[in-house]
């Protein structure tokens, strides 16, 4: 019988919503799998777009980022500007040829520790079926390490920053929050700054 493999997860979890959910889901006794090594947030709109790459770097073999339902933030619209970033790291990580399953952005409220154990018990079974960075990749691991780090730095850099802030701009001006919107902005947007990167 082949053993399955058991992904190390880092997570960005909410203050006001994920985080209190995952705690509910600790005092409930709901069962999930351990995999999830978390880092607390006040705010998703905090989660700069270089943490999950550098998380990916640095050994993780997903990540995951959960936060209030959008409507519902602390701070207004955090959470839109969270997807803003989670479209530039899923536009990365297509450039490298990763698998952009390897990064997850849900919600879940304070009140939700079962809907968090529903979210984090899929998220974990799908990277296990993945497996370790580079396996599903057919590509070295320490090769995409050092890449992924390179497109951390990358974006940290000023044409990629400003891309993302012209892309943030454009969807508070035309209130269209959909994932594949935001998608389309961040590309748009971006896509010039990334092909002086990945050529």
């Amino acid at each position: 019988m082949i053993e399955q493999y058991s992904p190390k997860i880092l997570g960005f979890l909410c203050n006001w919503c994920c985080y209190t959910a995952a705690d509910s889901a600790g005092v409930g006794r709901y069962q999930y799998p351990p995999n999830l090594r978390v880092i607390r947030m006040m705010c998703t709109g905090r989660l700069d777009p270089s943490f999950p790459l550098e998380g990916l770097a640095q050994g993780a073999d997903a990540i995951f980022v959960g936060g209030c339902h959008p409507g519902e933030c602390h701070y207004i619209d955090g959470n839109y500007h969270a997807l803003v970033s989670a479209s530039l790291v899923h536009e990365m990580l297509g450039k490298l040829d990763i698998e952009k399953e390897r990064f997850l952005i849900d919600w879940a409220s304070a009140a939700e520790g079962p809907n968090f154990v529903k979210i984090i018990t899929a998220f974990t079974k799908k990277i296990s079926a993945l497996g370790p960075l580079g396996r599903a990749e057919g590509r070295d691991q320490a090769e995409l390490r050092r890449n992924l780090a390179a497109a951390a730095e990358a974006a940290r850099g000023r044409k990629i920053r400003t891309g993302l802030i012209n892309a943030s701009r454009e969807m508070m001006k035309s209130g269209d929050f959909s994932r594949t919107a935001i998608a389309g902005l961040v590309h748009d947007k971006c896509d010039k700054a990334l092909g002086e990167l990945f050529v």
